[in-house]
């Protein structure tokens, strides 16, 4: 091959070559960039994935947020147990107060007494551990039905030492054997007053389940113990509405004692309670339907907490951040199912009761509520709230005789009236309540109005 020719050959290829590297970048131009089309992907909406998959973490979100919530309500209302801190015994600061000053400082004995659910054991338990902080030694027992002295007061050296009373370990032993052997009054104060090093306070909660018997030794050890100038102190705490009820005490004791009298939380109390706890979780309790819990749990502090939080809960189980009289009739029912649970007998006459046409629902309520505030009253007493609602047409003794046997006459006083289970009127007043409210669909806000 000549020289000319193999020119004329390498310039035919390259051109050939050129002209394929041109067609590439054509169809290079026609394709799409990848990091483009990934980033076009990820803006454009799914039908088919993103829509289900925000919901599901939108559903996952809303779920954990509920159980926040509910966890928290029942932290913060806690129905079924005391309160141990000073800052959840709401509405007690002035009693706290007295046991603080009367107690610690003055050296006083003490006797709290109030209806059940009024918040005694609450009150007394921080009581103790405010004692605790300022450095007495603080002891606890829960009176338990025919207890003797010796079953009340011996427990209390099992969480004590010879050191307490600054005796020898054997000595300390020889003492306790012979009270055991023979528990009385004399001799038990005469071990406690040498106690010197710090205060002692011995609580002796359910003091009204005691035989007059040993109330009245207890009544004699305050005041052995107020003679002899000891450090220890009693405070007995007791369902009664009247301190002489619950310890028949001797004219010289009674200097030495201090009655803290449990009464109803008044209205503003109740609702600020409410209000503010409520909030604490997220949910704001409308106006009508405050109103309408703090009429029915009528200043106890149990009631109170009880139907609250199941209200809340009512509200956040339907995923509302408020609650309307619609959630208190709800919650009111929870709790009257779980009240039917420990006391079948009386939710089954209640009930009976309310869907009778014998006593209209009015009279009903107005002698639950006068239950619920004293805890006893008289056949004379019924007479007059119904004579103030203008319900004279309502014979008393009738009425009276249908809540038997809940409602039942005390038997050193045959005047006096009496529910057994003294939780059970704000549960009436509840089931009363819950039926004439919902028959009266133009009181309440429809559900769902407000979002």
């Amino acid at each position: 091959m000549t020289r000319r020719r193999r020119k004329e050959g390498l310039a035919a290829l390259a051109q050939q070559i050129r002209a394929w590297l041109q067609g590439v970048g054509r169809r290079q131009k026609r394709l799409p960039d990848p990091l483009a089309l990934a980033a076009s992907a990820a803006a454009m909406p799914s039908r088919s994935a993103s829509a289900p998959l925000s919901a599901t973490v939108d559903r996952q979100r809303d779920t954990r947020i509920a159980e926040r919530s509910r966890a928290l309500a029942i932290r913060l209302f806690g129905a079924n147990q005391p309160v141990e801190n000073p800052r959840d015994l709401f509405g007690r600061a002035r009693e706290l107060d007295l046991l603080c000053t009367s107690v610690i400082d003055s050296g006083m004995h003490a006797v709290i007494f109030g209806p059940r659910g009024s918040g005694k054991t609450s009150l007394v338990r921080v009581f103790g551990d405010l004692a605790d902080q300022r450095g007495a030694t603080v002891l606890y027992q829960s009176c338990a039905g025919g207890s003797g002295f010796g079953d009340l007061v011996l427990p209390y050296l099992d969480d004590l030492d010879a050191s307490t009373f600054g005796m020898t370990e054997d000595d300390f032993a020889d003492a306790v054997a012979a009270l055991r052997d023979l528990p009385t009054p004399r001799a038990f104060a005469s071990l406690l007053v040498r106690a010197s090093r710090d205060d002692l306070i011995l609580i002796l909660d359910e003091f009204d389940r005691l035989d007059a018997e040993t109330k009245a030794q207890l009544a004699l050890l305050v005041k052995l113990l107020s003679d002899m100038r000891a450090r220890a102190r009693i405070v007995c705490v007791g369902i009664s509405s009247d301190v002489a009820e619950l310890i028949d005490v001797h004219a010289s004791v009674r200097r030495h004692l201090v009655p803290v009298g449990l009464s109803p939380l008044d209205d503003g109390e109740v609702e600020s309670f409410i209000d503010t706890t409520s909030r604490a979780i997220g949910l704001t309790v409308l106006s009508p339907a405050l109103s309408l819990l703090r009429w029915l749990v009528c200043g106890s502090p149990y009631h109170m907490r009880l139907f609250s939080l199941h209200t809340c809960l009512h509200a956040i189980e339907h995923d509302r951040r408020y609650a309307d009289e619609h959630a208190v009739l709800s919650g009111s029912s929870r709790a009257l199912a779980i009240w039917r649970g420990t006391n079948a007998r009386d939710h089954a006459l209640f009930e009976t009761l309310v869907t009778r046409s014998d006593f209209s629902a009015r009279a009903i309520e107005e002698v639950a509520r006068l239950a619920a505030t004293k805890l006893e009253f008289t056949i004379n007493d019924v007479n007059e709230v119904l004579r103030i609602i203008d319900a004279e047409e309502v014979a008393a003794e009738a009425l009276v005789s249908a809540l038997t046997p809940a409602l039942a006459r005390l038997q050193d006083n045959e005047m006096c009236l009496v529910f057994e289970d003294v939780l059970a009127p704000q549960f009436l007043l509840a089931m009363s309540a819950a039926a004439r409210l919902t028959s009266q669909h133009d009181t309440l806000a429809p559900e769902g109005t407000m979002q």
